[in-house]
């Protein structure tokens, strides 16, 4: 029996919900869900006896479906509670169909089963070295066959020679039962049939919920609204685009730096989105999360590597005493500034002090902080005197 490799994970991916865009027919869905439930491949036979379980308390001699717990609210609780238990992660994707534009080319079935197909793929290669990936056989859906398409042309081309695809029928693979619920699960809270606190039971286990298409609603009768109100809009929607933009453009960077940012800011977005904006993420869990994707830093590092340079390139990142963030009011920036202003200031009247002392013992010959050397801080402290 050959040994697997310590940094292996096996995916196991099911959906939920209907992938037509049509959704103004009876029965189709206006989201489609697809989860992507990640095992380290070293823990997976001790994980399936622990999945076998819980099988055996809530479907004895069946499956796990999402369908079969339907709107028995108290019941999805418990068993998510329970598969919460079980060390796994997943990563979710969350595509609103009713916000795709009529003018997109995405309103085509084919295009948008080939866009989310290399979105979801794609961001797994960033994250993962080693990847053995097992779908849901079951139809064989357009979806998922646009998964295989997708990655046998990589394959081919010797892109992702670590990673593997095949399909199971979900009795034989007890993952694809547990991603089966959390698909739809995660369907169910999106459509309001049920309250997304359903979904707290397995925010530990959560990597990033992806919504799609980005979208900030405005205001009706925003230009009414206090101006305060408005500032606030304003603060959110811009601080989402430039996140969001972000991604975008780096998401296909070959720049190990450059993808630990964009994982970063991925799940910067997914906090201020899916779990609470006005909540503070600590550099601390921010760490953690990079480490569960294969980015050891250490706090530090975190600051350093991340979130200054994540500022630099544009992405607003509100920070306090608590945490760092995506900006949600005025008073997130104002607290932010704080913060600067407390450190910086400090600094830069003490070197002014420092600087007017050896200008005035040298009779100006020994400028500290001298225009050639230091062009921008130079001209900061003589504005300031």
């Amino acid at each position: 029996m050959s040994s697997i490799p310590i940094g292996s994970r096996h995916i196991f991916v099911d959906e939920s919900g209907d992938p037509s865009l049509e959704t103004h027919k009876p029965g189709v869905t206006n989201y489609f869900v697809l989860s992507a439930v990640i095992v380290n491949s070293i823990d997976l036979s001790v994980q399936e006896k622990k999945v076998e379980a819980i099988i055996e308390m809530f479907f004895p001699n069946g499956e796990l479906k999402s369908s079969k717990i339907g709107s028995k609210l108290n019941r999805r609780k418990r068993i998510l509670e329970a598969i919460a238990g079980l060390d796994f992660k997943h990563y979710s994707q969350v595509i609103d169909k009713t916000k795709i534009y009529s003018d997109s080319g995405l309103r085509y079935r084919r295009s948008f089963v080939k866009y989310i197909s290399r979105a979801l793929y794609e961001n797994l290669f960033i994250a993962f070295t080693e990847l053995h990936v097992i779908a849901d056989q079951f139809g064989k859906s357009e979806f998922m066959q646009g998964f295989s398409d997708y990655l046998q042309r990589k394959l081919q081309r010797g892109l992702f020679e670590n990673h593997t695809f095949e399909y199971a029928l979900s009795r034989d693979e007890l993952f694809i039962q547990v991603a089966d619920v959390i698909a739809g699960s995660i369907l169910r809270a999106y459509s309001g049939q049920d309250p997304m606190s359903v979904l707290d039971p397995i925010r530990r286990n959560t990597i990033i919920i992806d919504e799609w298409p980005p979208y900030i609603p405005e205001p009706i009768g925003l230009d009414q609204l206090p101006e305060a109100e408005q500032f606030n809009f304003l603060i959110k929607r811009h601080a989402v685009m430039q996140t969001e933009s972000f991604i975008e453009n780096n998401s296909s960077s070959d720049d190990p730096e450059i993808q630990l940012q964009v994982v970063a800011a991925r799940y910067l977005l997914y906090h201020f989105r899916s779990v609470d904006p006005r909540e503070y993420v600590t550099t601390s869990e921010l760490r953690h999360h990079l480490w569960n994707l294969g980015f050891p830093l250490s706090e530090r590092s975190v600051r350093n590597k991340v979130i200054s340079p994540l500022r630099t390139k544009g992405v607003f990142i509100a920070s306090s005493r608590k945490g760092i963030k995506i900006p949600f009011s005025v008073e997130d920036l104002r607290r932010y500034v704080d913060v600067v202003n407390s450190q910086v200031v400090p600094y830069v009247n003490c070197l002014k002090i420092c600087r007017n002392h050896f200008l005035l013992a040298t009779e100006k010959k020994l400028d500290i902080v001298g225009n050639e050397q230091f062009p921008e801080l130079h001209k900061y402290i003589s504005d300031a005197s």
